[in-house]
């Protein structure tokens, strides 16, 4: 029983691993976002605490992901001698040692990097015969070795690192040429969403069908087939076709040993023919237009696509060369997925992939039959929707979320169009009235196509939501927004910056709020505070602390500008004109009006998280920071403060009053102030 309990447990880590790799395929659009997330999952499913992936360009190998090592700027020197020696290891993988004999002859710069990056395993990134990259793996956390089904999965990984690699590398090559651009990314999209259609498809005779019907489809032919090898045998097999007279291909005895398919199956490239070419299989199969592009697996040819006569506007005519290209990186595609499908099936079985995928999920998913009725629900299900199974399974998805018009607004899309609806951040009243959620429906199918119901996934986004919420009360809704559509701006690490800072504090508060009571200090504070952060927000700025009844604000971290400046001097002046008209009211219902001073400053600091690990502030520190809250103490009441650098960085109209040159503690020479008027 332990055994039969720890190889489901191993399947499921695995499955989930090969899980989030398809999030990371479709949810990253950027070499360096694919390689990152890609090795994150390597290195837990392989649980090594070292490794790196490398993309080899004409500049040199880049570093686009590492783990225990620093990531350069700068590519690696590289050869093409290195890059053919490894095609030796193309299927297969390189020990430390190796790897270190093969770069012996490279600069200094290459042979250090990789001796300090200190991993123990190489493989070797491979489209057909092209060099892409290299994934370096580090021992295990437990010194042990890799198991058998380790280095298969590892595989599968590598295989789709491959393809996403080689895919994203086309795409920005086009983007840089910006020839044809339109034509281009059209066939790259189309080429693109092709590979996620049938990556995702594990069953070998329904992934030969979507390949063949994606082919046609994106070929614009009239007719085709696949033809697939049969064990120690020369003759192919007719898998599955495409408006074409199976009676007849049938008949047809399809070999490797002569003609167009031994040139295939020998040279393992396309061909395309036309009438002028008269083959033998042209006569056979009755048509003179053809593309012939073999489908090859790591082992060898797996089979061949044949697409007939290119349909267009005018009739029926031949292909053209740019279609052999779009078929040759289809075939590729068809080639990899047919190989993870079959590494797949030797995991697990089907079953076991859907029982284990529908347990370890956290988000809910939901089937109904072809009359609405819900006839499953995972655990991740159940924690959302906070009811028993008993209360769910067999009611009609309408009953369940009949106060959520929104849920059923996207089921019924999807059911009613038979394709994927979904819609983002919406409420969900059945857990609480904060719960926010992302919903999906799709058309459950069966491996005929049969419509069999409907999959419903629903995603909690109630935390999430609650951050952000939380986030855009210390800083701007811009910067928040900012912030979440590029995570990178924000350098946890700590960085040096320039900035400019604003402090602004209450003249006499501490004689003031003697006379008051607690709750009116309170008050006074909170109605203060409320009008002059508000202004901050508007003018982008970050708001670092409030310390008493000083406030502390940041332009330029995280988010730098050219305005950074301007902006602080535009919130200094509003908020000195919106106190003037709270001052009004305060003073009508016989309230003690609040007077205040501000002080601006602009240089380098240091921005960051400091504190510990289990408590961190965002925040500014340096002698900048110190300037700029003795220019504030300076001031006096009413009075706008300025350091000669804001002065200078500021853009627009602004009056500036020369001063006097003020002393200040720690500062060997006076310092140039300016009053903004």
């Amino acid at each position: 029983m332990n055994s039969d309990s720890d190889y489901k447990d191993q399947v499921e880590f695995y499955l989930n691993a090969l899980d989030e790799l398809g999030a990371v395929l479709i949810d990253e659009d950027k070499s360096s976002g694919i390689s990152r997330g890609i090795l994150r999952i390597i290195l837990g499913t392989m649980m090594a605490p070292r490794g790196a992936i490398f993309i080899h360009s004409s500049e040199g190998l880049k570093v686009m992901a590492v783990q225990g090592n620093k990531k350069l700027k700068s590519p690696l020197p590289w050869s093409e001698e290195v890059s053919s020696q490894l095609r030796e290891f193309k299927h297969s993988s390189l020990s430390g040692g190796e790897i270190d004999s093969l770069l012996s002859d490279l600069p200094e710069k290459t042979r250090r990097y990789f001796s300090e990056l200190g991993c123990e395993l190489y493989v070797p990134l491979y489209h057909k015969n092209s060099f892409i990259g290299l994934l370096a793996l580090g021992r295990k956390f437990t010194n042990e070795d890799f198991t058998e089904t380790e280095m298969k999965i590892l595989e599968i990984i590598c295989n789709h690192l491959t393809d996403a690699l080689y895919n994203q590398e086309l795409i920005e090559d086009i983007q840089e040429k910006r020839t044809d651009l339109r034509l281009k990314l059209l066939e790259l999209q189309t080429l693109f969403d092709v590979s996620l259609a049938i990556s995702s498809v594990l069953d070998m005779d329904s992934l030969t069908e979507e390949v063949l019907i994606r082919a046609a489809a994106t070929l614009n032919a009239s007719t085709g087939f696949v033809l697939m090898a049969q064990e120690n045998s020369p003759i192919l097999k007719l898998k599955a076709s495409f408006n074409a007279d199976e009676d007849h291909l049938n008949k047809i005895m399809f070999s490797t040993t002569k003609g167009v398919l031994a040139e295939i199956w020998k040279g393992q490239e396309p061909k395309m023919l036309s009438v002028d070419d008269n083959t033998e299989l042209q006569s056979k199969i009755m048509h003179d237009n053809l593309l012939l592009a073999p489908l090859i697996g790591k082992d060898g040819v797996l089979g061949c696509l044949v697409l007939c006569d290119k349909e267009s506007r005018t009739g029926i005519g031949p292909f053209a060369s740019e279609d052999l290209e779009m078929l040759m990186s289809l075939a590729a595609q068809a080639g990899v997925a047919m190989d993870n499908a079959r590494l797949f099936r030797n995991i697990t079985d089907a079953k076991r992939f859907s029982e284990s995928i529908m347990g370890s999920i956290a988000t809910a998913v939901i089937t109904t039959n072809l009359l609405g009725e819900i006839d499953s629900v995972n655990d991740a299900g159940l924690r959302i929707l906070q009811m028993p199974s008993e209360e769910i399974i067999g009611n009609h998805y309408q009953y369940l979320f009949e106060n959520d018009s929104a849920v059923c607004d996207v089921i019924l899309a999807a059911e009613t169009n038979r394709k994927i609806a979904s819609e983002m951040h919406i409420s969900f009243t059945i857990g609480s009235d904060e719960t926010m959620i992302n919903i999906s429906a799709a058309p459950l199918t069966d491996y005929q196509n049969q419509h069999l119901g409907m999959v419903i996934a629903i995603e909690d986004i109630s935390i999430e939501n609650k951050i952000k919420n939380t986030f855009k009360r210390y800083v701007s809704k811009q910067v928040v927004d900012q912030l979440l559509d590029d995570e990178r701006a924000l350098n946890l690490g700590g960085e040096e910056r320039e900035v400019t800072i604003l402090f602004s504090d209450i003249r006499g508060f501490t004689t003031m709020s003697e006379n008051m009571t607690p709750e009116k200090v309170v008050s006074t504070l909170n109605e203060y505070f409320s009008e002059m952060i508000d202004i901050v927000f508007k003018h982008n700025g970050t708001l670092d602390k409030i310390v008493g009844d000083e406030l502390m604000v940041i332009y330029g971290a995280p988010i730098s500008s050219e305005d950074d400046s301007t902006n602080a001097i535009e919130t200094a002046i509003t908020m000195t004109e919106s106190l003037n008209k709270l001052n009004n009211k305060r003073i009508a219902r016989n309230d003690v009006p609040i007077n205040i001073g501000i002080g601006i400053n602009r240089g380098k600091v240091i921005s960051g998280n400091i504190g510990s690990k289990d408590q961190m502030d965002y925040t500014v520190i340096g002698d900048t920071v110190n300037l700029g809250s003795r220019l504030c103490s300076v001031a006096q009441a009413g009075q706008i403060l300025i350091s000669k650098a804001a002065k200078e960085h500021a853009r627009g109209s602004f009056n500036f009053h020369e001063l006097d040159p003020i002393e200040l503690k720690g500062k060997a020479k006076p310092i140039q102030i300016y009053e903004v008027m």
